[in-house]
């Protein structure tokens, strides 16, 4: 048995990677101990635009005005269900987006206007296989016993090339590490074809490629994580014992309350 199906582990992503990059005591509790933060404010937000884009991609002919008509009634179904009040879910937003919470179309109007502007032009996407919205990948690295799964936004067949959408506050000068892995794993799934990230604010948007060379670099990164995780996991049957070799950094961005409380009853502190 090898470790990761010693700790019920079927199947790693870039965002399982990078996280346990990134800070290995929250990877442990939250892929390894099952405790998950709820979506905050700002994943809603992400997700309702991507649902507004996704419509505008795929019927070209519709008015931008519907599609951000769709993020915004997406906006709301998603915050209802999160359990927030309508203050709350007023001022974050206008927190995230720095448009006034007197409108909700006037927030998510810059991010979707923007993202459409610079998707249109390629063409419709190709639809995913059945009701799935997004392309499901899946590759093995060398050495590593368990497949790497991961969920494309936007694939361009008639270019040759993918594109996924990030949605931020600031705009990137380059890709970051962890996105130059996330796309080095869609390139690698996808026979090494291209693949960009299109990053819109409120207030404009830029779509970045990454090179051939990065992704093979990322791609030896992400084997080398794979590889850094099945030898820790290999120590010890259980995670906590496993955890109890780390020291916690509570600045780290990805901590939630959940999590956060979990790590504090493991570490004490």
């Amino acid at each position: 048995m090898n470790p990761f199906e010693k700790h019920g582990i079927a199947h790693l992503s870039a965002s399982s990677l990078n996280s346990a990059r990134s800070n290995q005591p929250y990877w442990l509790i939250s892929y390894m101990g099952g405790i998950k933060d709820p979506a905050n404010i700002a994943m809603h937000a992400g997700q309702a635009v991507e649902e507004g884009v996704a419509q505008g991609l795929f019927h070209p002919d519709l008015p931008i005005e519907q599609c951000i008509d769709t993020a915004v009634k997406s906006y709301r179904q998603k915050t209802a269900l999160g359990g927030y009040d309508a203050e709350d879910r007023e001022s974050k937003l206008e927190e995230i987006t720095g448009r006034p919470a007197d409108g909700r179309k006037k927030a998510f109007d810059g991010f979707v206007r923007n993202a459409l502007t610079a998707l249109r032009p390629y063409g419709t996407p190709t639809p995913p296989e059945g009701s799935d919205r997004q392309h499901k990948i899946e590759i093995f690295l060398e050495g590593i016993p368990v497949p790497i799964i991961g969920f494309k936004d936007f694939a361009f067949e008639t270019h040759g090339l993918d594109v996924d959408l990030k949605t931020t506050a600031r705009m990137p000068e380059d890709m970051s590490q962890e996105h130059q892995l996330q796309a080095a794993i869609y390139w690698k799934a996808s026979g090494n074809r291209s693949q960009r990230f299109c990053y819109a604010t409120k207030s404009d948007h830029k779509v970045l490629e990454l090179s051939a060379e990065a992704a093979e670099e990322a791609i030896k990164t992400a084997t080398g994580l794979a590889h850094c995780l099945m030898r820790f996991l290999s120590k010890s049957d259980d995670w906590r014992e496993l955890a109890g070799l780390l020291t916690p950094d509570y600045s780290n961005f990805r901590w939630g309350p959940l999590t956060k409380a979990a790590a504090k009853d493991i570490y004490g502190f």
